[in-house]
């Protein structure tokens, strides 16, 4: 494979590998890591999936990464997740089914940011705080005015409508 076929497949691939391996439990510069080693391996590689068969490509390269996290996790001896075979399938499993689309999770990725767009400027507000600036529900009951168990029950909503809108755009294939 030379260097320019390689940009190409990191173009394509590299942001699916990454909420991959970040969705397998590795933190985000472990992830990071792991989303290059794959990248090198594939440059090493004497043998692979033709980069034209883009489902063959990504599913070959998620095993690579998926590899490289596990060896990362045994040579550490650490366990961000417990991390074993029959859990590693099931994860493979569930992000085939909810996540992988025709881009590689892309087209979740956008409908989730048009379905931001149509949360309440307090509720956008919220997940913000959780989400992005990573408070604490005490933090937050005290910013918005509410008790720590409303904090709870409003999170709880407009995650429940953010996953309705999600579901309805990707359903009617708004997303584009």
């Amino acid at each position: 494979m030379d260097s320019k076929s390689l940009a190409s497949l990191v173009t394509l691939y590299q942001a699916g590998i990454y909420r991959y391996i970040r969705f397998l439990g590795a933190s985000e510069a472990v992830a990071e890591d792991v989303v290059q080693e794959t990248f090198l391996a594939t440059l090493k590689s004497q043998s692979h999936p033709d980069a034209a068969n883009g489902k063959l490509m990504a599913g070959w390269l998620r095993g690579v990464a998926r590899n490289l996290f596990l060896a990362y996790c045994r040579r550490n001896r650490i366990s961000p997740v417990n991390v074993n075979t029959e859990y590693v399938e099931q994860a493979e499993d569930f992000w085939t089914s909810e996540f992988l689309r025709e881009d590689d999770g892309d087209e979740y990725i956008a409908a989730l940011r048009a379905s931001l767009a149509d949360l309440s400027n307090e509720e956008r507000k919220m997940l913000d705080a959780q989400y992005n600036r990573k408070l604490s529900r005490t933090q937050i009951a005290r910013e918005f005015g509410f008790t720590e168990d409303g904090v709870k029950s409003k999170m709880r909503r407009i995650r429940l409508r953010l996953g309705e809108l999600i579901h309805r755009r990707l359903s009617a294939g708004e997303h584009k």
